[in-house]
C-alpha cells in the first residue's frame, strides 16, 4: 500500500452525490454559468480565459496529446459534438520515457491568475458531457502550490454521458500539503489523465458549465440495526515452529516508514537515527522499511543467463544506516522490496532476473550480519510491481519468489524471509497455498477491514469524498443517503456494496473472522503468519473511531498471536503518538 499520485481514475471529495446520466439537454439553467459549448471552435472559453494543454515532457516523459483538427501544438475545437456541431476532442498516448512514475497529460481552461482570481463560491458544482477515457476533473486554486489540487475521478465512458460533480465531492489526493478548498480563488478548470506506457485513447468534452444548484435525490441507503456476525471458532492457535516465537519477539508492535523510499530515489535522509530513536521511545519494537530496490540498479550488461547488474552505493548507504540505527535502539529491521515502479513484466525475463539479482546483492552485503532480527521481505503486494504487464498468477509469483530465495540463500542461509501472496497480500490467496520449500520463511498478510472505514478520504482508493464513517457501525450515525457520508455513484459497485453491508461488516467480529482464515492456515501448516500492513487513514475519519478500531484490531492480533506492523504513520515528527493510540496499541507496556 501507499499513496498514489494517479490523476486518471482516483479520488473524489466532500459529501454530496455525483449524478451520472446518459446525455443532457445542453441548456443552461438560471444560476448556471456556461464555460464553453465549443461551437466557436477556438482556443478560448465563452468566459474570460484561454484553453491550454500539458504533458509529462518536463519530467522526462514522452506522452503526447493532440486536439482533433489542430496542427502541431495548436488548440482548436473540432470534434463531433454532443447534439451539436463541435466539441473539445483530444487523442493521447502515454509513454513514461525517463519519468519514474506513471506518465500523465491533460488540458484545461485558465480562468484566473494570482493577480485576478476567478470566484466560483456561489456555485454548487461542475457539469459536462463526455465520452472516452477515465480522467480527473480538477479545480486548480491559488492556495495549492504543489499540484495536489482538488478534483474528482471520472470513469471511462464508451458513449456520451452527462456528469454533474458537486464541489463538496472534490478532494486533494493526499500527497501534498492539505489546504482548504477556496472556490473564490479559482485559477483553472482542468482535465487530468494518467496511464501506462503504450496506452492510447481519446476524450471528448462538451457543454462544460458551472451549476448553481444540485438536487439531493431520493434515499439510496437503509439505516439498519447493527448486526455483527457471530465470532468464528479457532480450536487451537498453537504453532510449534520456533519461527513463531521469533516473529512474536521481533515483528510485533511494528511501524512502517511510508511514502518515502518506495516513492522515489534517495536524495538524503528524510528519516534518520533521531526518528528511529523516537519510535523506540514511543514503544515500537519493529521497523519495516519499504524501499524500491530497483531504483538503485546502476548498470546492466548482457541478457538472459549472462545478465549482470551493478548496484548504486546509495542503496547500502540507506540500508547500513537503518541497520545500525535499529540495532542501537532495539528495533528489528525488515528490508521490504516495495515497488511502485515499472521494472517487473512477466513477458520480460530479464526484468524478473534483475529483481532476483537485487536480492542476491542485498543478501551478500548482509551475509556476515549476526543479528537475528534482520528480515528480508521479497516483494510487497506483487500486483503493484507489474504495472507494465499482466500481474502474476499465484504459480508465477511462487516461481519468482523461489528464485529470489535461492539468490538470497547463495550467501545468506540464516536470516528469515518474509513472503506475502498475490491479490495484495490477500488472506484468501495465502490460505489457498502450500508453504514454500524454504523452511525459514514467515508469511505475511495485509488487512484493512472494514475498508470503507480505514480508507475514507483516500483518493488513491477512489474514496476521497467519504467522511465520518463510524467504527464500529452505528445506526445513529448512518444515513439514508450515500451523499451524506460522501459516497458517490462514480465509486463503483463494490464500494457502494460495502456501504450497504456495513451494519454487518463494520464490527470487531467481522474483522476477526477474516483473520481467522490466515491463522488457521498457519496452524495447519505450522508456520507463523504476521500482518505487516493495517491501519486507518486519518484524513476524514474521527479520532475516537480510530482509537476504537485500533483497540479492536490489536486485541485480535494479541488473541490470535499474530505479530503486527502498522502502515499509517501515527507518530508525528516530534515523536508524539496520540495517547489514545498508545493505549489501544499497548505501546510501552
Amino acid at each position: 500500500m501507499g499513496m498514489d499520485n494517479d490523476a486518471g481514475t482516483q479520488g473524489t471529495g466532500g459529501s454530496a452525490n455525483a449524478l451520472v446520466d446518459s446525455g443532457s439537454d445542453a441548456q443552461v439553467a438560471t444560476g448556471d454559468l456556461l464555460v464553453d459549448d465549443f461551437e466557436d471552435g477556438d482556443s478560448k472559453p465563452l468566459i474570460t480565459g484561454v484553453w491550454y494543454s500539458y504533458t509529462d515532457a518536463s519530467n522526462g516523459g514522452k506522452s503526447e496529446l493532440t486536439f482533433t483538427g489542430a496542427t502541431g501544438s495548436s488548440i482548436v475545437m473540432a470534434g463531433a459534438g454532443y447534439e451539436s456541431n463541435t466539441c473539445l476532442e483530444v487523442t493521447y498516448s502515454f509513454d513514461e520515457g525517463t519519468y519514474v512514475y506513471a506518465p500523465y497529460l491533460g488540458f484545461g481552461a485558465a480562468l484566473g491568475s494570482g493577480a485576478s482570481l476567478y470566484d466560483m463560491s456561489k456555485y454548487a458544482g461542475i457539469s459536462y458531457v463526455y465520452r472516452g477515457g477515465a480522467h480527473r476533473m480538477r479545480v486548480d486554486t491559488f492556495d495549492v502550490t504543489d499540484y495536489d489540487v482538488y478534483g474528482v475521478g471520472v470513469p471511462a465512458a464508451a458513449g456520451w454521458t452527462t456528469v454533474t460533480l458537486p464541489f463538496v465531492n472534490f478532494s486533494q489526493q493526499g500527497w501534498g500539503k492539505k489546504v482548504d478548498f477556496d472556490l473564490s480563488h479559482v485559477m483553472n478548470l482542468s482535465f487530468a489523465l494518467t496511464g501506462s506506457t503504450g496506452q492510447t485513447g481519446s476524450l471528448d468534452i462538451d457543454d462544460l458549465k458551472v451549476v448553481g444548484t444540485i438536487a439531493h435525490g431520493p434515499p439510496d441507503m437503509t439505516i439498519n440495526p447493527a448486526s455483527p456476525p457471530a465470532n468464528g471458532v479457532l480450536t487451537s492457535s498453537d504453532i510449534a515452529n520456533p519461527l513463531q516465537q521469533k516473529a512474536m519477539k521481533y515483528l510485533t508492535r511494528g511501524y512502517n516508514i511510508t511514502n518515502w523510499l518506495e516513492q522515489g530515489k534517495f536524495t538524503g535522509f528524510t528519516y534518520d537515527e533521531t526518528y528511529v530513536a523516537k519510535l523506540a521511545q514511543s514503544g515500537f519494537k519493529a521497523l519495516r522499511l519499504p524501499i524500491d530496490l530497483d531504483l538503485y540498479v546502476a548498470s546492466y550488461t548482457g541478457t538472459g543467463s549472462s545478465l549482470a547488474i551493478t548496484v548504486n552505493s546509495d542503496l547500502f548507504t540507506i540500508l547500513d544506516g537503518f541497520n545500525a540505527w535499529t540495532k542501537a535502539h532495539g528495533l528489528s529491521l525488515t528490508i521490504d522490496y516495495h515497488q511502485y515502479g515499472t521494472l517487473l513484466d512477466m513477458s520480460k525475463p530479464d526484468s524478473l532476473a534483475t529483481a532476483v539479482q537485487l536480492w542476491g546483492k542485498v543478501a551478500e552485503h548482509f551475509a556476515s550480519e549476526s543479528r537475528e532480527d534482520l528480515f528480508f521481505e521479497l516483494l510487497n503486494e506483487p500486483e503493484l510491481s507489474f504495472v507494465t504487464g499482466a500481474a502474476p498468477t499465484q504459480a508465477e509469483w511462487t516461481t519468482l519468489a523461489e528464485q529470489m530465495i535461492a539468490a538470497i540463500r547463495t550467501t545468506d542461509k540464516v536470516h528469515s524471509i518474509i513472503f506475502g501472496d498475490i491479490q495484495w497480500y490477500g488472506i484468501s490467496t495465502l490460505a489457498s497455498r502450500t508453504p514454500l520449500s524454504d523452511t525459514n520463511v514467515i508469511y505475511a498478510f495485509h488487512d484493512y477491514d472494514p475498508f470503507i472505514f480505514t480508507h475514507q478520504g483516500a483518493s488513491w482508493a477512489n474514496m476521497g469524498s467519504t467522511h465520518d464513517i463510524p467504527y464500529p457501525y452505528s445506526p445513529d450515525r448512518w444515513s439514508e443517503y450515500y451523499a451524506d457520508l460522501g459516497f458517490t455513484e462514480l465509486m463503483g459497485t463494490w464500494i457502494l456494496g460495502q456501504a450497504q453491508s456495513y451494519s454487518v461488516n463494520g464490527s470487531r467480529s467481522a474483522v476477526r473472522n477474516a483473520m481467522l482464515a490466515a491463522k488457521r492456515w498457519g496452524v495447519t501448516n505450522n508456520v507463523p503468519v504476521i500482518c505487516n500492513e493495517f491501519g486507518a487513514y486519518e484524513a476524514k475519519s474521527r479520532l475516537p473511531d480510530r482509537v476504537d478500531y485500533y483497540t479492536d484490531v490489536v486485541g485480535i492480533f494479541e488473541e490470535l498471536a499474530i505479530p503486527w506492523q502498522i502502515w499509517f504513520m501515527v507518530m508525528d515528527a516530534s515523536g508524539v503518538v496520540d495517547p489514545g493510540y498508545k493505549v489501544a496499541m499497548h505501546l510501552g507496556s
